[in-house]
């Protein structure tokens, strides 16, 4: 009877740990792959189908500007400035007065995390008189990048409107699987060194020589 106890005990942990959980992350404390996540979800944004070339002249002066909820819009200002740059627009320091401002309006610009899990929790049963550690027989961790934003370009001198861009958005993912216990695997659709190390430079100054 105490054995039939103990398997229908675990069982049950077993089964109350089988559970999806949705996570957000915190802002104040990204990691590498929530920086990859957003910053190419920026890039992906900007070279996507709706990203046209902007109704301005050549050779006109922009200043850029930026509206959002988010933390992370450094890095945006500065894609953004690279592709205008790339469509022969100029951004003038500060103290010179540009023709036309483009306001980026950001709607969403950050990542998102869910889990699912199938197994058993670490856990202090009464009934067991150990802690029982993780037993996951499939455990998956989920983290997507989001990117949706416009352009709204102004006349400098009069305020006067002139239009909007279509919204620029993208994706990005990266999910960590285990299966039973220890198969660790990862899909991406990053471009990043995240399975191999980081090279260590040589040289032929390694070589052993004596050095007057």
């Amino acid at each position: 009877m105490m054995k039939r106890a103990v398997v229908l005990g675990i069982l049950l942990i077993t089964l109350a740990g089988c559970a999806t959980m949705k996570e957000l992350p915190t802002p104040d404390q990204s990691t590498a792959i929530e920086q990859f996540l957003i910053t190419q979800a920026v890039e992906r944004s900007l070279n996507g189908k709706d990203a046209t070339p902007l109704p301005l002249p050549k050779g006109a002066t922009v200043k850029l500007g930026t509206t959002g909820l988010t933390v992370e819009q450094r890095f945006l200002i500065g894609a953004v400035g690279r592709w205008i740059g790339e469509q022969g627009l100029r951004l003038p320091p500060d103290s010179q007065e540009a023709t036309y401002k483009i306001q980026i309006l950001v709607q969403s610009l950050g990542t998102e995390q869910s889990r699912s899990f199938f197994g058993m929790p670490p856990v202090q049963s009464v009934l067991i008189p150990f802690a029982l550690p993780e037993i996951s027989l499939y455990k998956a961790q989920y983290q997507t990048g989001f990117s949706r934003f416009r352009l709204d370009i102004f006349e400098t001198a009069t305020g006067q409107f002139i239009r909007s861009t279509p919204w620029l958005q993208a994706s990005t993912f990266y999910n960590e699987y285990t299966l039973l216990f220890f198969i660790d695997f990862h899909r991406t659709n990053l471009i990043g060194p995240f399975d191999d190390p980081i090279p260590i430079p040589t040289s032929d100054s390694d070589s052993t020589e004596d050095v007057p």
